[in-house]
């Protein structure tokens, strides 16, 4: 994993995540711009219980109430599948798990000095995701 603020490499421990409902909020506050990137496979082992789960559970509405998700075009695939559709892909991840996957990554540190508070843009090359968004800097 490699995380960037500003196009710098930073360590990850300078950050956590907002997870409240005001997540992409941020009230006039200066951000910055963060970017991490990640292999298909450490995704899979971070979230793909949370995936499946996720998945699974959207299946079962969608033929219970003959209605569509986000799932729906992708034929619920696995998550090692889903990344060959990468405009799903980032649909259902900003949807459903990118905080759950923020979460895993950027553990309670002692002393973390930016938040993480948007999911902008998740493209795919080749093995590597990169997430986009924007944090902010704690203030006290």
């Amino acid at each position: 994993m490699t995380v960037l603020l500003n196009h710098i490499e930073v360590a990850k421990e300078l950050f956590i995540v907002n997870d409240s409902v005001n997540y992409g909020r941020f009230y006039d506050r200066k951000t910055k711009d963060y970017q991490i990137q990640l292999t298909q496979y450490e995704i899979i082992e971070l979230i793909e219980k949370d995936y499946c789960e996720v998945r699974n559970e959207l299946k079962r509405d969608d033929q219970n109430y003959n209605d569509t998700s986000d799932f729906t075009k992708t034929n619920y695939c696995s998550l090692a599948q889903l990344f060959h559709h990468e405009a799903d892909f980032e649909a259902i991840i900003k949807t459903y798990l990118d905080r759950t996957l923020f979460q895993k990554l950027f553990t309670a540190s002692s002393k973390p000095t930016y938040v993480i508070n948007s999911t902008d843009a998740i493209t795919i090359k080749n093995d590597i995701i990169i997430f986009k968004g924007r944090a902010f800097e704690i203030t006290t």
